[in-house]
């Protein structure tokens, strides 16, 4: 068996091997024609461009002798390089004199052209050419190429382009008819107008297009070189790929019949039911921990179809869906039905079972009984529910209690107020102060309770959070505050505070507690001095309201956040004693922590976190 395993394996590489080297091949064919094809429409541009250019040149030059011609010719300074022309000697006014004592000569249209083709070609090494196959000067004799080119013209051709080497150097040459203009019959007897008298042509030097083309098609052979390196190397990676990954799924099907060799001896004694079934979902193997999880005997349960045992018979095909997906699962939950009928609650690792061919025979694994976990975990979930519920029992018990009381609280206070309207200075000075203890007491008994609402309704009447930003809320924070800090000459300041996501009228109302305590338990005779910052770390923001008033005893410091709290006299300092518990409960809505920090007779830190 190993012997045909390992020569599958040689005749599969072998396979992949050919494979690779028809795709290199094909590749090399593919990237060297592209190439060859980019290459030749570049040359092929590059003809195309100087003959554009060449072509440019040459109508500039017969725009030029038009012009000229439509004049006559033009006056020009007689000196060394423009003489008078002497087939103009028969042009009663070729040479003038001006009224200055200038001398100026007439030059026909080819004299102009010819200087002006001398020019450009010291300037740009363009060269130009009149010629004819009757010359009026020796200068303008036809070379072979031109003298081809006239007869061509005859002809009726209209224009001759060659690419050629002049001294060496590459040139484009183009030469058209030149016909005779009316203009024209003044110099050249015996030629009418309309007829061929010669052709115009240039030489357009190609140094600087094929310098241009040299660099195109370097770039094309790189280009074109690295494209087929890169394609090179993935074909050679992805065949190697090919190759690891047989070789693996055959290290696979060894190791897997290997673990089946081994199964049988760790079958019979596992704790757990181990089971052994079909694709189609007959029963082959069952160990005790099988039987006696379902309470069949094993003559019952082999060869059973193992839907029977599915608490919904439609489970077993989602089952076979996950495991052939992925190969295997691992704690995959599922309800199974007992031969009593009792259900259970079991939990499944298994993977599937392959033939040599590859294909899906059936699956294999273990079962494992937690009917018992999962009793435990509904008791949990329902004990949480409870405690939710009764946590929100409490709340409401506290929000009715203190909205409630808020009636018979008015009743005593309106009749105490009626009693001190009509009776002050009537029951004897004992009364008064007895009626002046009953409003205060049921003003202070108005403010338990507001307290006490407020503090009921943190986690029942907060809105949902959103981003909100820090510095808007301590803007509505001092704009409340603005007559104790006007009372007390309180100085407030602040460092830059970010945006967070919270209850943007709760924060209002922890920043208002901590800022409001700072202004109200300062030291006599001295302002109030507060500041507000926030400092950034990796999972939160730390806030902190420092301020320098009377401080806190240490003993007290575990106190101050619990409900009605007083440290002081209320002849001291107005309040209940309720808000920092406001405050601890809030920051506890947001996920965050409070803590303070305090040195006695020298000031207080208080700090909060908010969670990113």
């Amino acid at each position: 068996m190993e012997m045909k395993i390992d020569k599958g394996r040689v005749g599969k590489n072998t396979s992949l091997r050919s494979y690779s080297a028809i795709l290199i091949a094909m590749w090399a064919l593919t990237v060297f024609g592209l190439l060859l094809w980019g290459l030749s429409k570049t040359m092929d541009g590059t003809r195309r461009i100087a003959l554009h250019v060449a072509k440019a040149h040459f109508d500039k030059d017969q725009a030029f002798r038009f012009w000229a011609a439509s004049h006559g010719g033009v006056y020009v300074p007689a000196d060394n390089r423009t003489a008078p022309n002497p087939y103009l000697e028969h042009v009663p006014e070729r040479d003038l004199q001006t009224p200055s004592g200038k001398n100026l000569t007439l030059i026909n249209p080819a004299y102009m052209l010819r200087q002006l083709h001398e020019d450009f070609a010291e300037l740009y090494g363009v060269t130009g050419h009149i010629t004819s196959l009757k010359p009026l000067r020796p200068q303008n004799q036809a070379d072979e190429w031109e003298k081809n080119a006239l007869l061509a013209f005859e002809k009726g051709q209209k224009e001759v382009t060659e690419f050629a080497e002049i001294n060496g150097r590459p040139y484009l040459r183009l030469i058209r008819p030149l016909e005779c203009a009316k203009d024209c019959l003044k110099c050249h007897s015996g030629y009418k107008e309309g007829d061929i008298r010669g052709g115009v042509g240039i030489s357009l030097p190609l140094h600087n297009f094929l310098e241009i083309q040299r660099t195109e098609i370097v770039t094309q052979m790189v280009s074109h070189g690295s494209i087929f390196f890169i394609g090179l190397v993935g074909i050679v990676l992805g065949m190697k790929r090919l190759e690891k990954r047989e070789g693996e799924r055959d290290q696979a099907q060894k190791s897997l019949r290997a673990s089946e060799r081994k199964y049988r001896g760790l079958f019979d004694d596992s704790r757990d039911g181990v089971f052994m079934t079909s694709r189609a979902g007959e029963l082959l193997e069952a160990n005790q921990a099988v039987l006696d999880m379902f309470g069949y005997t094993a003559e019952e349960m082999l060869g059973m179809d193992v839907h029977r045992l599915y608490a919904n018979s439609s489970d077993r095909a989602k089952f076979q869906e996950v495991v052939e997906r992925s190969g295997s699962v691992k704690d995959y939950e599922l309800r199974v039905r007992k031969k009593d009928g009792t259900l259970l609650d079991c939990v499944l690792t298994s993977n599937v079972r392959l033939g040599e061919d590859g294909s899906v025979l059936g699956y294999q694994g273990i079962v494992r009984d937690i009917t018992c976990q999962k009793e435990a975990e509904q008791g949990l979930k329902t004990q949480a529910r409870e405690l939710k519920r009764s946590n929100a029992d409490l709340e409401q018990f506290a929000f009715v209690a203190s909205h409630d009381l808020q009636e018979p609280l008015r009743n005593v206070s309106s009749c105490v107020q009626l009693l001190e309207k009509r009776y002050k200075g009537n029951l004897g000075p004992d009364a008064d102060q007895f009626m002046g203890y009953a409003l205060e007491s049921a003003a202070r008994m108005k403010e338990l309770i507001d307290d006490l609402l407020t503090y009921s309704r943190v986690g029942t009447k907060g809105k949902p959070f959103e981003p909100t930003n820090c510095e808007e809320v301590l803007d509505r924070v001092l704009a409340n505050l603005a007559s104790a800090v006007a009372q007390t000459g309180a100085v407030i300041t602040r460092d830059p505070l970010p945006a967070v996501t919270g209850d943007s009228t709760q924060l209002v109302q922890v920043f208002q507690n901590l800022i409001g305590n700072a202004i109200k338990f300062h030291r006599n005779g001295q302002p109030p001095t507060v500041h507000v910052s926030a400092q950034e770390s990796e999972r939160q923001w730390t806030f902190s309201v420092r301020d320098t008033g009377i401080g806190i005893e240490p003993q007290y410091l575990d106190r101050i956040f619990m409900v009605f709290q007083r440290l002081h006299r209320k002849t001291e300092y107005e309040g209940t004693g309720i808000g920092l518990a406001i405050v601890k409960k809030i920051v506890d809505r947001h996920r965050g922590e409070v803590w303070v920090e305090s040195e006695p007779g020298s000031g207080t830190t208080f700090y909060f976190t908010i969670p990113k």
